[in-house]
């Protein structure tokens, strides 16, 4: 804290407030040069974030084989003796299904009393089941049971009325309820039953298995009854959930187009600066706000890196506009064109022509978008991984988060120019700290100076 202009009544804050103006202002321009540098940065975050979306969240998504080649069962026959589950994309062709038996879960019921087992053990499955207790009853022993049912696969059930123990497989099929019963007594009870496996003939051939869940040819279907008439499943092309997947293709393909293509075209403000801490403080908080929308505005206008990408987007989406390859030179559209000019490349679906294709070339249609090496959604994952590592280089940028706040990376282009920025700034800091000390060091001698002289003549005064 300075205390200075006493004897020369100047207010010497002031000026070398004024002083330092002009040295600073050049100091100033620094600091609206960086946070330029800064915001084009930000920009950049905010482009490669939604591109890490639109290429990991999204193209990979829509690549999936359950997405755009979805396929779906058709049943009929005997309907009751099966329930279709999933279908698979690789599964194809129809299929004969004749039910000849229904797996079961084994169920043995036992005589155990209704008065005190005392302690005792017995084995299910080879897990031992120990009731230590000498008053432990039938009750005990179905709740011992129940609650080590993961590993005794097997569930218990007692009746305090009849004194019975009734024990069931948890799985079905042969072999999977076997039990050392210790002092369990093995009734004759019709509710004991007998675990047997599935059996069905599918196409002519016998399949046998302890579940009745069945996956045969990428058809997963669960066989419930024993078949009256044989069931034929058909296997075809989800043409409602492949054309779900254009169209949010399509979609989301337009929205990333039009926020590149709006960065790349929008007006920069030469006028309208960074504003400093001083500035700021001279207008409201709106005004700021109002201030730097203008000043960001066109951070990333006529970008080369981001001009390539949409171009390189533009001509992959063109085999698309040119339709499914059928051979012989022949193409059939997939209802997919572009937009007016003004448009800058957004893509138009004609749901209709799309769904007429899908119906008669499903495979061809699937194949446009979705071959691991020619199709679109293969081709724009790698063009969108290339302009990210671009991005990454330039500007320190995630290549993987699509979160908009991601920390940038220490090494970039931009890293580096904004350290060397900021090494300038502390440099030229310095050195007007040092000036500002000069100035006060000087006026702190003339006011020494005047006090001096004002002392003298305050002596002479007196003589």
């Amino acid at each position: 804290m300075r205390i200075s202009g006493l004897a020369s009544g100047l207010d010497v804050d002031s000026m070398v407030k004024e002083l330092m103006k002009a040295r600073k202002s050049s100091y100033d321009t620094m600091i609206k040069k960086r946070t330029q540098v800064e915001w084009q940065r930000d920009d950049y975050r905010s482009i490669s974030s939604k591109i890490v979306d639109f290429r990991n969240n999204k193209l990979s998504n829509y690549n999936l084989s359950n997405a755009i080649n979805a396929k779906t069962s058709q049943i009929a026959g005997d309907t009751s003796a099966i329930k279709m589950n999933t279908t698979s994309s690789t599964a194809a062709g129809i299929m004969t299904v004749n039910v000849d038996r229904v797996a079961t879960s084994a169920r043995e019921i036992y005589t155990v009393g209704q008065g005190s087992l005392g302690a005792t053990t017995i084995t299910i499955n080879g897990e031992p089941i120990t009731l230590e207790a000498s008053a432990s009853t039938g009750a005990d022993l179905a709740a011992a049971i129940n609650a080590n049912m993961s590993k005794t696969k097997a569930t218990a059930l007692y009746n305090a009325n009849t004194g019975e123990l009734s024990i069931t497989a948890t799985e079905t099929g042969k072999d999977k309820l076997i039990i050392s019963s210790g002092p369990l007594v093995p009734t004759n009870n019709p509710g004991n039953v007998e675990g047997v496996e599935a059996r069905v003939i599918i196409n002519g051939m016998e399949y046998i298995q302890d579940s009745n869940r069945f996956v045969v040819n990428g058809v997963d279907f669960t066989v419930k009854a024993k078949s009256t008439v044989d069931t034929t499943i058909s296997v075809e092309k989800d043409t409602s959930k492949i054309m779900d997947t254009i169209k949010s293709f399509v979609s989301e393909y337009n929205n990333l187009l039009g926020l590149i293509n709006g960065e790349l075209s929008e007006e920069k403000n030469r006028t309208y600066l960074p504003l400093t801490s001083d500035e700021k403080a001279a207008l409201s908080d709106k005004e700021v706000e109002q201030w730097e929308v203008k000043a960001k505005s066109g951070a990333l206008r006529g970008d080369s890196t981001l001009s390539k990408y949409v171009s390189d987007l533009r001509n992959i989406v063109t085999s698309l506009i040119g339709g499914a390859d059928l051979g012989g030179g022949q193409r059939l559209s997939v209802g997919i064109t572009t937009a007016s000019y003004t448009e800058k490349g957004k893509l138009v679906l004609d749901e209709e022509k799309l769904l007429k294709a899908l119906e008669s070339n499903p495979d061809e249609v699937t194949a446009l978008f979705s071959d691991s090496t020619t199709g679109v959604f293969r081709k724009m994952m790698d063009t969108s991984l290339t302009t990210l590592t671009d991005l990454s280089k330039i500007a320190g940028t995630s290549m993987s988060s699509s979160d908009a706040n991601a920390s940038f990376l220490e090494s970039s282009l931009i890293g580096d120019r904004i350290r060397d920025m900021k090494s300038k700034e502390s440099l030229m800091l310095a050195r007007l700290n040092s000036l500002e000390t000069t100035y006060y060091k000087q006026f702190s001698a003339m006011e020494k100076a005047i006090n001096n002289f004002n002392s003298q003549s305050s002596a002479i005064s007196k003589l």
